[in-house]
């Protein structure tokens, strides 16, 4: 049984998502831009080809849903310098404060029962 007007706390969450991360078109979107912060945030960035031995989405659908990210400015490339073939992908300092944002807005509207 649904108690505690869940709907409506999530139409909350909903909204901000709509509001401040409304690049993010598909489910691989979310799940790329998860890893890509998770690997960041513990310190080892993950490059492309890390990214792809994750399995989430075939190389076609990889590079296209990052082109698409990049040109949104979710996401940052780099060449790694000690080697120049290999391309870091990482979130901007822009978009991880919206993400602590959007943590903190899960949480005052999930934790107020």
């Amino acid at each position: 049984m649904v108690t505690d007007r869940v709907f409506g706390k999530l139409k909350i969450v909903r909204a901000f998502r709509k509001r401040h991360l409304a690049f993010l078109e598909t489910m691989v979107d979310y799940d790329l831009l998860l890893e890509i912060g998770y690997h960041q945030e513990e310190g080892r960035p993950l490059t492309i080809k890390q990214l792809h031995l994750l399995g989430i989405c075939s190389v076609p659908t990889l590079q296209r849903r990052l082109r698409h990210l990049r040109e949104a400015g979710a996401v940052l490339h780099e060449r790694m310098s000690e080697d120049a073939r290999a391309v870091q992908v990482t979130l901007p300092a822009r978009l991880l404060k919206i993400y602590d944002r959007y943590r903190e807005t899960i949480r005052a509207t999930f934790m107020d029962a």
